[in-house]
């Protein structure tokens, strides 16, 4: 247990964000009464990997993992020790994650308890957990939150206590791969020792960071474009509905750049950052843009296909709000998705979160937008008080 009396002192805490195509690290203090201070962070890719061989992933994952935390140490003010805690939020396609509305009813009003409801978690985990664990790869719960609770058909914000004669529950639940996570583990002990340790998966934490900084009461659709993957987040009366994911980032138009130019990935890269900041000279302005204004086609292809395919995508917020680096910015007209809808979309730039933090080395050293909302969400629980003491 981490008693309540070290969290009104300074904390340092390393967030770390596995994504589908890169490893993300972050150092930040907690202060109890000021805002959170970067102290540094770093990012690398992970290798491309034509075949999706597994064991040939997790390698690839913990080397640039360590490599990640071997830069955040080498990059460290002199005075520092280790960190405090450690927070590590999955991306797609580590991570499962399910919203399961469960109802029930009973002929006389009956009480609301902690324990019925805990009751109702427990099974409904296990039920989860025994869908997708296999005897080759367990699984562990990354987190489980119920997000709405109605009585009665209508929602109350303190159930406990409460009598009805029919309940709803809203919960969020994402799973895990355990040897992933036990690698990960190994990981943080060996180079920091042992420390309190939190698993997350990113569409959660978004969720809870996001709906401090926007309006989420009306419907929302949030689109992170990642290196490889896209993930849509369903935000619908002020809960995190539904997650799907389809395989198309941001990675697919550096590579058709580094085709068309015969450039390598990372020269694509920078190609493409320029392109976005309207840097290029003519010809080359247009050559790029043919290119990206075909692979918006075939990603906004994903987007129909992944919504047709999902009873739960059947209805769809009218307002989007794209987050994510340069394939976010690339992929910004969404006209040829929005022919039988129209959408209003909006874009969540890392320059929005300048005035929630201090930057030790300077802002533009820590343009990382998936590690700023990991960032404020780790805070937050450190603010909150919770659930560090539990571990």
């Amino acid at each position: 247990m981490w008693p309540f009396s070290r969290l009104q002192r300074e904390l340092t805490v390393a967030v770390f964000d596995i994504g589908s195509s890169s490893v993300g690290g972050i150092l930040f203090q907690h202060h109890p009464n000021k805002l959170p201070e970067v102290l540094t962070s770093a990012r690398f890719s992970t290798d491309f990997l034509s075949d999706l061989d597994f064991q040939k992933i997790q390698r690839s994952l913990h080397k640039t993992f360590e490599r990640t935390i071997a830069a955040l140490k080498r990059r460290m003010p002199k005075d520092w020790k280790r960190p405090d805690a450690t927070i590590i939020i999955f991306s797609s396609p580590y991570y499962i994650s399910q919203n399961k509305v469960i109802r029930f009813s009973k002929p006389k009003p009956f009480e609301i308890t902690e324990k019925i409801l805990e009751e109702i978690v427990v099974d409904e985990i296990e039920s989860f957990k025994k869908k997708w664990e296999t005897e080759h790869q367990p699984v562990e719960i990354l987190e489980q939150e119920e997000m709405k609770i109605n009585l009665n058909g209508y929602q109350i914000k303190k159930p406990i206590g409460k009598h009805a004669l029919s309940a709803e529950i809203s919960l969020h639940m994402s799973l895990g791969i355990k040897v992933i996570q036990d690698r990960l583990r190994e990981c943080i002990a060996h180079s920091f020792g042992a420390m309190p340790l939190l698993f997350r998966s990113f569409p959660f934490v978004a969720f809870n960071t996001l709906k401090d900084i926007v309006d989420i009461s009306r419907d929302l659709l949030v689109i992170d474009i990642s290196g490889e993957i896209t993930d849509l987040m369903k935000i619908k009366d002020g809960i995190l509905e539904e997650v799907i994911s389809f395989p198309f980032g941001e990675n697919i138009l550096v590579r058709r750049i580094a085709s068309a130019f015969n450039f390598s990935l990372a020269e694509s890269s920078v190609l493409l950052s320029q392109y976005i900041r309207d840097a290029l000279h003519a010809g080359t302005k247009e050559k790029v843009r043919k290119i990206i204004e075909d692979a918006s086609g075939k990603w906004c292809q994903f987007f129909k296909d992944a919504v047709k395919n999902s009873a739960e995508f059947s209805y769809l917020p009218s307002d989007l709000l794209f987050i994510g680096g340069k394939g976010a910015l690339a992929i910004k007209d969404f006209a040829t998705c929005a022919k039988e809808q129209p959408f209003t979309s909006r874009f969540l730039l890392p320059e929005a979160f300048k005035s929630r933090f201090i930057f030790r080395k300077g802002f533009s050293e820590d343009k990382d937008i998936s590690l700023m909302i990991s960032s404020l969400y780790a805070d937050k629980l450190f603010l909150e008080k919770q659930p560090w003491q539990n571990l």
